[in-house]
């Protein structure tokens, strides 16, 4: 119920306000690659340092598009779609799309390091039951709830940047499933066009 709310506030925000992302003079379009490695506690352990990492990592690539910025540019929409490599303890693909992303784009110091924090949201599909989501909570699904939390650096005026994300899926408070999920911390680059 919550994802739907989010999701609800996110589009109101983007039919409400400024103007849409092909007025403007952004890039429109990125893409990202990014590492990762699974780590064995809840997410709010996990971005704050408080937990241990286990043999189990990704590699994975996405695409997206900002399909709305208000005229004031403090922030974005964008959709995405991610494709991941799953190995180590698990052994399997993940694809999550459509990605429904809020990205916050203004800091004070984006003069010196440009600096964008962004949430994302939607479906989960594994190619199969991943064996450490299964292990671990002691059943899962293919099919979850994915979020992303994600801090973007660069130098002013460049099209790269430097991603830091955690990669999570979840049962979405049992909206997908009664047990499972997993969290990642990742480590990567995006570039934008």
């Amino acid at each position: 119920m919550l994802t739907r709310h989010i999701l609800a506030i996110l589009l109101a925000l983007a039919l409400c306000t400024g103007t849409s992302a092909a007025a403007s003079d952004e890039h429109d379009f990125a893409a990202s690659m990014y590492g990762g490695v699974m780590t064995d506690e809840d997410w709010i352990h996990a971005i704050s340092g408080q937990t241990g990492l286990e043999e189990s990592y990704i590699l994975a690539v996405a695409a997206g598009w900002t399909f709305h910025r208000p005229t004031n540019r403090l922030w974005s929409l964008e959709l995405e779609a991610n494709v991941v490599r799953h190995f180590g303890i698990q052994d399997h693909f993940e694809l999550n799309a459509p990605v429904l992303t809020a990205r916050w784009e203004e800091f004070p110091w984006d003069r010196t390091l440009d600096t964008s924090l962004a949430f994302g949201i939607g479906p989960s599909f594994a190619s199969t039951t991943p064996e450490y989501e299964r292990v671990r909570k002691g059943e899962s699904d293919p099919v979850m709830l994915f979020w992303h939390i994600e801090a973007a650096f660069g130098l002013p005026d460049s099209r790269w940047s430097t991603i830091f994300r955690l990669h999570h899926r979840s049962t979405g408070y049992g909206m997908f499933a009664d047990e499972g999920g997993s969290n990642i911390l990742c480590l990567g680059l995006r570039y934008a066009f």
